[in-house]
C-alpha cells in the first residue's frame, strides 16, 4: 500500500506496514500523516533494527523516533528482554524509560518501579530488585533504593538489602556485583569460619583484575581471638605455558601467645605474648626459549605451627619438612641438564620457635643425563649419567652422636647428645645439644658434604621371536665424596653392575572380532625373571658408611630408610645413592593385565581395567649369613578401574617377619558421582634380623563418602587410628566434611565446611556462592577433601 496520496489523517485497514523502516503489525493502525504518527492496538508488533516490540497499545512518532507503549509491553533483542506497564522509548537510540517492569538477560533480572533505558546495555533502576534465581518467587535477591546496571558488566546497588526467599537478612551501604562471567574487579561474597582458638571469624576477599595476564585476591580476615590477617594472592601468566601464584599472609596473633606448647619453650615473661606470624608460597613455571624450564616451589613460615594451625595456606601439614625448591632445566633431543637448588625447613622439632640449623640442605644439585641412544648402526644402547651435589646446612658439619639399647625389644638405637642424655630431648624445654668440640668417627654422624656420581651404562636389547626379550645390560659407577670433617676427608666408591633381564609376553582378546567398533578385552600374561650382580667392588671401610662390613649391608631396591637405619653398623647416609643396592639379586615376577578398547566415533579408545603383579626377590649375599634371611618380602599391585568400582592397593608381605605392610584403597561409585570408599593404611618398622615391634605399627582405617543430588551435595572423609597405643593421638585422628547446599532456582549454594587435621583444631568454614552473573559454580569435587591433610 502506498502512503504518498493521503495528505490528512486515515486509517489504515491492512493490519500490517513499513514505515521508515519500521515493521508494523496490529489489529488496527491508524496514521496521521500530517503529523507523523502512526496509532496501533490490538496485538501490537513492532520490529526495528534487530528489536521485537510487543504491547496491547502503541503510538510511534516517526518523526521524532519515539514510541510510547501501554499494556503488556514486551522489547526483547538478541541479549536482553524489558517488559513494563508502560514504556516510553526512543527505538532510533535503544534508550527509553519503563515504569513497573523489568529487565532480562538469560538469568540476570531486575526489576523496579522506574527503569531507565540509558544505553543498549545500562539501566538505571529505581526501587530495584535483582536476581539471578529461575524460580519465583526467588530463592535469593538484592533490593536496592537505585540500581545502575550494565548487562555484561557490573551492577551498582545503592542500600542494598539481602533476601532470602523475600526476607531480608543483610544490609550494605553500597554494593558492586559483577554481571559478566569475564574477570573483574571487585568484591566477592564474605565468608565465615569457626574455631577453638579463632573463635568467630569474618573474611571479605577483593578481586583485582589488574591486566589480561595478572589478577590478584586481596583478603581481610579478622578472627576474634587472633586478631586482622591481611591475605594476597597474586597470580599470572607469562605465556600460554608459564603462570605463577604467590600467596603470602600476615596477623599479629594473640592466640598464639597463649599456646601450651609454645609457652613450654618460652621464657616466663615472654609466655602470653602475641607473635607475628605469616607463611610465603609460591609457585612458579615459565617455560623460557632455547628448552629452558624454570621452576620455583617456595614454601615458608614464620614457625613449626603455622602449618598445624592454617594447613589450607600452606598446603603441607604432616610432612616432615617444608621444601623450597628453585631448578632451572635444559632438554634436547639426546640430553638433559638441570641445576637445582632445595632448601627444607625441618617440622619434627618440638619447639614451634625452633632454628633451623639442623636441615641439610642442596644447594645445589647439577645433574647431566645422555638418554638411551643406540652407537651407530648396532644395537647397543648407551646412556650416561652425571650428578654433583652439595650437602650442606647452617649449623655443624656433623652430629654428636650416642649409642642407646632400647631393653624393650634390643634394638640398638643412635640419638644425638644432650644434656638429659634421653633420645626424646626434643621434647623436654629444659634438654639442649651437646657438641665436645670433637669428631668421633665410632659414633658421631656426618651430614654435611659433596657427592659426584657418574653412572655409564650399556644394554644390548635381544628380541628373541614374538612375545620373548631378553635385556643384558652392564653399567659402572663411581662416587667422589668431599667431607669436612674426619682424617679421611676424600673418598671414592667404584662398582660394576650387570644385569639379565628376559620376559615373555601371553595375550588372548576377547569379544565380538567381526565388527570392527566392538568393544573388545585384551588380556596379557607377562612373566619376568632378571638378575642382577656385582662382579666387583672397590668401596673400603669410611664412617661415612658406618662399621659393618661392607658384603653384609642387607640392602635391596625395595629398602625404605627408617628411624632404625640410624642405629644400625650401616649407619645413616645422605639419601639411596649412597647405598649399593642388588648385589647379587635375582627377581621373578608376574604380571596380569586386562585392557579394554572401546570406539568414542571414529576414534579407538583404550583403558587398562586392571592390573595385578605379584614380585619376590632372592638375595644370595644374605644366604650364607648365620641370620639368613635371603626372601624379600612379596609384593603385590592390584589396580582396578572399573565403571562402579575401583581398587589401588599394594600389599608387602615379609615372610621372616610374618606382617604386611598394606595401603589399601577400595571404591564403589555410580554415574551420578555418589561414591563409598574405605582406606587401610597399615606399615610395620622392619630391620632385617630384629623382631618386629607390632605395638609400634602404624594403622590408619580411613572412610569416604560423598552423595550428590539437585539439592544437597555431602562428602566426608574420617581417620580411624586402630593403634593409639603408638601414635598417642585421640579417635577419630582426623575427619572432615563438606555440605553444599543447592536452593531452588540455580542461583546459589551454600557451603559448611568442618574439619579436624590430626593433633590440631576444629574449624567450622560458612561460605556463600551467589552466581552473580548467571553462571552456575560447579560443585566442590572429592578431591577437595585432600587439602585437609590427610
Amino acid at each position: 500500500m502506498s502512503y504518498a496520496t493521503p495528505s490528512a489523517a486515515q486509517t489504515v485497514e491492512t493490519p500490517a506496514a513499513k514505515i521508515q523502516g519500521i515493521l508494523l503489525n496490529a489489529d488496527s493502525m491508524f496514521r496521521d500523516n500530517e503529523k507523523e504518527t502512526v496509532e496501533l492496538e490490538g496485538n501490537v508488533q513492532i520490529v526495528y533494527q534487530g528489536q521485537h516490540i510487543k504491547a496491547d497499545k502503541a503510538t510511534v512518532q516517526l518523526r521524532t523516533h519515539r514510541a510510547e507503549l501501554y499494556g503488556n509491553v514486551e522489547i526483547s533483542d538478541m541479549k536482553n528482554t524489558i517488559a513494563g506497564s508502560h514504556v516510553k522509548l526512543d527505538y532510533e537510540n535503544n534508550t527509553g524509560i519503563i515504569y513497573n517492569g523489568y529487565v532480562s538477560s538469560g538469568p540476570v533480572a531486575f526489576s523496579g518501579s522506574v527503569l531507565e533505558k540509558t544505553g543498549p546495555q545500562e539501566f538505571i533502576v529505581s526501587d530495584a530488585d535483582y536476581t539471578t534465581c529461575t524460580n519465583c518467587p526467588a530463592s535469593w535477591s538484592f533490593s536496592g533504593s537505585t540500581v545502575r546496571a550494565e548487562m555484561g558488566g557490573y551492577a551498582y546497588i545503592k542500600n542494598a538489602i539481602l533476601r532470602i526467599s523475600d526476607i531480608p537478612v543483610f544490609w550494605f551501604p553500597y554494593l558492586v556485583v559483577p554481571l559478566k562471567s569475564d574477570r573483574q574487579s571487585g568484591v566477592l561474597t564474605p565468608g565465615f569460619e569457626l574455631s577453638d582458638k579463632g573463635g568467630f571469624t569474618a573474611y571479605l576477599p577483593y578481586f583485582w583484575a589488574i591486566s589480561r595476564s595478572t589478577d590478584a585476591t586481596i583478603t581481610l580476615k579478622n578472627y576474634e581471638k587472633r586478631g586482622l590477617k591481611g591475605m594476597l594472592e597474586y597470580r599470572y601468566a607469562l605465556n600460554e605455558d608459564s603462570e605463577g601464584t604467590l600467596s603470602t599472609a600476615s596477623v599479629y596473633d594473640k592466640s598464639f601467645g597463649n599456646d601450651q606448647l609454645l609457652n613450654r619453650f618460652r621464657a616466663p615473661n615472654e609466655q602470653g605474648q602475641p607473635l607475628d606470624r605469616w607463611y610465603v608460597k609460591y609457585d612458579h613455571y615459565y617455560d623460557m626459549p632455547g628448552s629452558y624450564i624454570h621452576r620455583s616451589s617456595i614454601n615458608l613460615a614464620s614457625d613449626l605451627q603455622y602449618p598445624k594451625d592454617f594447613p589450607l595456606e600452606t598446603m603441607n601439614y604432616g610432612d616432615s619438612a617444608m621444601e623450597s625448591r628453585v631448578s632451572v632445566t635444559k632438554n634436547q633431543k639426546d640430553t638433559h641438564f638441570s641445576v637445582d637448588t632445595s632448601y627444607y625447613y625441618n617440622l619434627l622439632q618440638s619447639n614451634p620457635l625452633s632454628n633451623n640449623e639442623d636441615a641439610v640442605h642442596r644447594l645445589p644439585e647439577i645433574r647431566w643425563s645422555q638418554v638411551e641412544k643406540n652407537i651407530g648402526e648396532s644395537n647397543f644402547v648407551y646412556t650416561l649419567n652425571l650428578d654433583y651435589v652439595n650437602f650442606t646446612r647452617s649449623g655443624q658439619a656433623y652430629d654428636d652422636m650416642v649409642y642407646y639399647t632400647d631393653p624393650t625389644n634390643g634394638n640398638r638405637i643412635r640419638y644425638v647428645k644432650n644434656s638429659c642424655n634421653t633420645p626424646k630431648w626434643s621434647d623436654n624445654p629444659n634438654c639442649h645439644k651437646e657438641y665436645d668440640g670433637t669428631y668421633d668417627p665410632d659414633t658421631d654422624l656426618i651430614r654435611t658434604g659433596q657427592r659426584l656420581d657418574f653412572v655409564p651404562t650399556l644394554s644390548y636389547p635381544i628380541k628373541v621371536m614374538d612375545g620373548i626379550d631378553v635385556l643384558p645390560r652392564v653399567s659402572y659407577r663411581e662416587t667422589h665424596y668431599s667431607f669436612e670433617v674426619g682424617d679421611e676427608k676424600y673418598y671414592v666408591r667404584r662398582y660394576a653392575r650387570t644385569e639379565l633381564a628376559g620376559r615373555m609376553d601371553f595375550s588372548r582378546i576377547y569379544g565380538d572380532r567381526i565388527d570392527a567398533k566392538a568393544t573388545r578385552i585384551k588380556h596379557e600374561i607377562i612373566p619376568e625373571i632378571s638378575y642382577t650382580n656385582i662382579p666387583w667392588i672397590d668401596q673400603g671401610p669410611h664412617p661415612f658408611y658406618g662399621q659393618g662390613q661392607t658384603n653384609d649391608a642387607p640392602y635391596t631396591s625395595t629398602d625404605s630408610i627408617s628411624d632404625l637405619d640410624l642405629g644400625s653398623d650401616y649407619g645413616l647416609q645422605f639419601d639411596y645413592t649412597d647405598r649399593v643396592y642388588d648385589r647379587n639379586l635375582m627377581t621373578l615376577s608376574l604380571t596380569n593385565k586386562l585392557i579394554r578398547k572401546s570406539w568414542v566415533g571414529d576414534r579407538p579408545e583404550y583403558q587398562q581395567i586392571g592390573y595385578l603383579k605379584l614380585a619376590q626377590s632372592y638375595d644370595g649375599t644374605q644366604n650364607n649369613k648365620s641370620q639368613a634371611e635371603p626372601w624379600s618380602d612379596l609384593s603385590a599391585i592390584l589396580d582396578v578401574r572399573l565403571p562402579r568400582f575401583q581398587t589401588y592397593s599394594i600389599f608387602n608381605y615379609y615372610p621372616y617377619h610374618g606382617v604386611t605392610n598394606a595401603s589399601s584403597r577400595v571404591r564403589a561409585l555410580n554415574e551420578k558421582g555418589q561414591f563409598a570408599q574405605v582406606a587401610l593404611t597399615q606399615q610395620y618398622k622392619i630391620a632385617p634380623g630384629k623382631a618386629v615391634d607390632e605395638s609400634s605399627r602404624t594403622e590408619d582405617w580411613t572412610f569416604s563418602a560423598g552423595f550428590i543430588s539437585r539439592y544437597i551435595n555431602l562428602m566426608g572423609r574420617l581417620v580411624y587410628d586402630a593403634n593409639t597405643q603408638n601414635s598417642g593421638v585421640r579417635n577419630p585422628k582426623s575427619w572432615a566434611y563438606i555440605a553444599q547446599f543447592k536452593p531452588p532456582g540455580d542461583c546459589w549454594m551454600i557451603t559448611f565446611i568442618q574439619d579436624q587435621i590430626t593433633g590440631g583444631d576444629t574449624n567450622l568454614r560458612l561460605n556463600f556462592e551467589f552466581n552473580f552473573d548467571g553462571n552456575l559454580k560447579p560443585p566442590i569435587p572429592p578431591e577437595a577433601l585432600d587439602q585437609f591433610g590427610f
